[in-house]
């Protein structure tokens, strides 16, 4: 047996472990007997940092509990403890302040975190189930009493909103607070505060081209993506000024979605608790946006107008079409004109109520009214608006248990039909508080957390056990208002926790019925589907199998998984989406055509990796691991910037993968920033499996940490600065004595080879069509095992474009830094050696960093604020060897395969010799193919026999 394992042996054994039929790959995880026999519904349980939690035993492999592993100094824990400096300074009152509020208790002064944890917000509590959540992971990873002292806050507050809420079962829902009057720029102005807004006349807009709004602003509080106004029909056809885009007002105008809205971005935030005027004009293709008569954004490139979105229905000031937090705050003087004023008459508009201009000509609200629900407009036209107080409550909760930052309303609207954004995902929240009192349970041992997510339980069961098989289908289907997460997967927990039948079959009321047949099937059906919408349904597909061994839940998660990756999967191992929107599912095999600014969304990501980690629980398949290192090491490790803050988590949302793209950070609020907090507070909870008989040791991710086992006796202790150290070394250093199986996986990218050594010793390999190499020994202290694996350029085409391709250095996605929006042409093969290696086309410029092309190549990892290009063009036009040019075109086949490429990826070359072999086979082929005449092929060979190649 050799010393070392090349890399076309790894990609040997991935194209074997991927073509294994299910059934096959199932036989071999259950063996003998039934399905039923095999699964987890008598469970065995692993000690965590907390509560016992049970563990299926049809797992093939298990995991530790996070407190048994410790993470070493590395990039994961500069990262990790970015966030859980967050953690430890962020209140956790204004985590628990909706909560408090809708179980009508004292909220302590606490404000809301905003965003969409704002007071008004339809998804307000998942994010402080995100936190709880990483409050406990953070605890099991460092075992630092302060988070489970959070943990432990947070769960009693949390207890008494749900007993506070149990006292208001049935009673009836209060009325709605009235739109109040008061003080305004110029007389009287609407407070619109809490779920208070303005709705304009349907057609408002109609037949506008050039326009201008104007009105006067008072904010209470500056909450990013609350609206001024909105005007549209819905999501995708809809004009809207935000009060904040992050950092500064925005106007848009769409008919295709967010992604092809036409923006003017401000350049300053406004001011909260004070007047600002506001205007928005479009003059031909020039909008202009003015703050107190300043100019502080313009586009000079606007096509689209008022009159292109149609006749507009909702037509709001204070309310998001996209069901985002109300504005709280006073408007007055809201003026609507049928072209575009000067800036002068802006100007004037800031000095008096109308500027001399006579006021608005579509539409003028002065609300001067004293009272009562219309505010009359005042240009003649009749367009009087309706001043809409939404119920600030609803009934009691339907049953004791209930548990949310919001009434029960949302949930009775789902089942009767509504949709996004009158409602936003009542049982996603759902899941998330959930799940976060489940974390609670588990990693920081709070006995009261598992009580409280028990009755939660017991409410989900009583609402849908009640409802039709084809009124659950309904529901589930239904964009956003419709995710749930994975309900299904926390029910099947509270069965495992209890035994308890009827969580096992509230688990299954969360079937997707449609898509679940047609992933058993096989049959992809995934294009345009909303991704995080649907990935945690097959997570929870996992959790009922392990629970009931029903087969067609397992297929339905492994054929899911595989209509993902590699299909609709980025180098960094984000998901590909349509350009607009890229929440979606793109169609398979289409990456370059996918290629946006809203590309790879991160909670995508998060629970792509949950559940390629439960699938090789069961399987023990290595290309899921191979898939989870691509997604931590790629886009988990690139979605934190690299700065500190106590305030804002600065997190990705979108990792934007065009050309000239830069990464944005925040999300204070949203989902990306909820499972960030999670992603990065428990980076070692897959770096060692276990066997189920504890007989192997699995070291799936090379990660400085340290593992205690004490059932075994073994402590190990791994070293390495890898992804950062292109040696690729790592040292394991075994503290214990007795037999053990060491299986170490040998990484996608290997080309240089795969090298062990047991105390000095290099170790003969055997096969290994797992994907894992095995070291069998008797260990004892002090014993050490050192791996390297060293890493190499290499370029990795695009599924639907080949010529469009990505550059990584060893498991490290690499960008080049540009700001130009087109792809770079790039070329490599003229300045490769024998050894085919790319570096060798490339300057070294510090250590992971080269330079290519006049442009800096750095890893992904690097968290700034940097254009890159994650993708470039390969152009390779003529075949040319070293100084050689044979003066022939580099023509490729139909699958997009050039010459070049087809001599190269044989490479290394043991000497010029086998180069020269290879070029004439090429040669001989490419002319069968007809795309190389007799001439041309002797002038191809003829050009290899003369280039001096080191």
């Amino acid at each position: 047996m050799t010393t070392s394992i090349h890399r076309r042996d790894v990609l040997r054994w991935a194209a074997l472990a991927a073509a294994t039929p299910p059934a096959l790959a199932l036989a071999s995880v259950t063996g003998p007997g039934t399905a039923q026999a095999a699964v987890a519904r008598t469970a065995t349980t692993a000690s965590a940092a907390g509560g016992d939690f049970p563990i299926p035993s049809g797992w093939r492999v298990q995991p530790f509990a996070n407190d048994r592993v410790k993470l070493g100094d590395s990039l994961f824990a500069t990262n990790r403890d970015r966030i859980l400096n967050f953690l430890r300074a962020y209140p956790a009152d204004r985590m628990l302040s909706n909560f408090r509020a809708n179980a009508g208790l004292d909220t302590l002064g606490a404000q809301p975190p905003g965003g969409w944890e704002d007071a008004t917000g339809n998804l307000r509590g998942h994010y402080a189930g995100h936190f709880l959540s990483a409050l406990a992971l953070a605890y099991a990873g460092t075992g630092d009493e302060f988070y489970k002292n959070k943990v432990d806050y947070m769960v009693t507050a949390l207890g008494q909103c749900q007993d506070a809420l149990a006292a208001k079962v049935g009673q009836p829902a209060p009325p709605p607070a009235p739109v109040a009057r008061v003080d305004g720029k110029f007389g009287t102005a609407v407070k619109l505060s809490g779920p208070q807004y303005v709705a304009l006349p349907s057609g408002v807009l109609s037949g506008l081209g050039d326009f201008t709004i104007a009105l006067w602003v008072n904010p209470t509080v500056i909450s990013t993506w609350s609206r001024i106004f909105d005007f549209g029909t819905g999501t995708t056809r809809n004009m809207f000024l935000a009060l904040s885009a992050g950092s500064a007002p925005r106007f848009a105008i769409t008919t295709s979605g967010s992604g092809g809205e036409q923006r003017i971005n401000g350049t300053r935030q406004l001011a909260a608790n004070a007047w600002s005027h506001v205007a928005v004009t479009l003059s031909g293709g020039t909008g202009t946006l003015y703050v107190n008569g300043e100019a502080v954004g313009t586009n000079t490139g606007m096509t689209l107008k008022p009159s292109d979105l149609g006749t507009t229905g909702n037509n709001w000031i204070g309310k998001s079409q996209y069901g985002d937090p109300l504005m709280s705050g006073a408007v007055d003087e809201f003026q609507i004109y049928d072209r575009a004023l000067s800036a002068s008459e802006v100007q004037a508009l800031t000095t008096s109520a109308d500027g001399g201009l006579g006021g608005g000509n579509v539409a003028w609200y002065r609300f001067e009214e004293t009272s009562g629900e219309t505010a009359a407009d005042s240009s003649g036209k009749g367009r009087d608006a309706r001043l809409i107080s939404e119920a600030t409550g609803a009934p009691g909760p339907s049953h004791p248990g209930f548990l949310a930052a919001y009434p029960e309303t949302q949930f009775i609207l789902l089942e009767q039909g509504a949709t996004y954004p009158t409602i936003w995902a009542p049982y996603y929240t759902c899941h998330m508080i959930m799940r976060g009192l489940l974390d609670a349970y588990q990693h920081a041992g709070n006995q009261q957390a598992r009580e409280i997510v028990l009755k939660m339980g017991d409410w989900v069961h009583s609402r849908l056990s009640k409802l039709s098989r084809e009124q659950l289908d309904k529901m589930w289907t239904t964009y956003i208002a419709g995710e749930y997460n994975a309900m299904n997967a926390v029910m099947a927990d509270l069965h495992a926790l209890t035994g308890k039948q009827e969580y096992l079959e509230t688990a299954k009321c969360f079937d997707n019925t449609a898509l679940k047949n047609a992933t058993i099937a096989n049959q992809d059906t995934l294009d345009r589907k909303h991704a995080n919408q649907h990935i945690p349904q097959f997570i929870g597909y996992l959790s009922v199998y392990e629970q009931t061994g029903d087969r067609d839940y397992l297929t339905a998660a492994v054929n899911f998984w595989d209509m993902v990756v590699p299909h609709r999967t980025f180098t960094d191992g984000g998901l590909s989406g349509p350009s607009d929107n890229g929440e979606l599912f793109g169609a398979r095999d289409v990456i370059v055509g996918a290629l946006g600014a809203n590309n790879a969304e991160t909670c995508a990501v998060y629970n792509m990796l949950k559940l390629s980690r439960g699938l090789f629980f069961h399987t023990g398949d290595p290309k899921y691991m191979q898939y989870y290192e691509r997604g931590l090491y790629g886009q988990i490790l690139a979605s934190r910037r690299n700065v500190d803050s106590t305030t804002d988590p600065l997190l990705t949302y979108f990792i934007p993968m065009s050309p000239g793209s830069v990464r944005s950070y925040g999300n204070l609020g949203t989902c990306c920033g909820g499972t960030g907090l999670e992603s990065l507070t428990k980076f070692q909870d897959s770096v060692y499996f276990k066997a189920a008989d504890g007989s192997a040791l699995f070291v799936n991710l090379y990660m400085a940490s340290e593992l205690t086992w004490p059932e075994k006796g073994f402590r190990i202790r791994q070293s390495t600065d890898y992804p950062a150290d292109p040696s690729g070394t790592v040292t394991l250093r075994v503290d214990g004595s007795g037999p053990l199986d060491l299986k170490l996986r040998v990484p996608y990218w290997v080309e240089k080879g795969y090298t062990v050594r047991v105390n000095g010793v290099v170790q003969r390999l055997g096969d290994a069509p797992e994907g894992y190499v095995t070291v069998s020994r008797t260990w004892k202290p002090g014993d050490e095992v050192t791996i390297t694996m060293p890493f190499s350029l290499r370029a990795e085409k695009a599924l639907d474009a080949p010529s469009i391709q990505s550059l990584a250095y060893g498991p490290v996605p690499m960008v080049a830094l540009s700001d130009e929006k087109s792809y770079r042409d790039f070329s490599f093969y003229k300045d490769l050696g024998l050894d085919g290696d790319l570096a060798k086309a490339m300057a070294p410029a510090a250590p992971m960093t080269f330079t290519t092309h006049g442009l800096s190549l750095v890893p992904f990892y690097i968290g700034d604020t940097k254009h890159y290009h994650a993708y470039f063009r390969r152009r390779e036009p003529e075949i040319v060897f070293g100084k050689v040019d044979s003066g022939v075109p580099n023509r490729a086949k139909d699958d997009g395969t050039t010459f070049l490429d087809a001599v190269w990826e044989q490479a290394p070359f043991g000497n010029r010799g086998r180069f020269q072999s290879a070029v004439a086979h090429a040669a001989e082929e490419w002319v069968a193919a007809g795309l190389l005449s007799p001439a041309e092929k002797d002038k191809v060979v003829s050009s290899a026999a003369r280039a001096k190649l080191s």
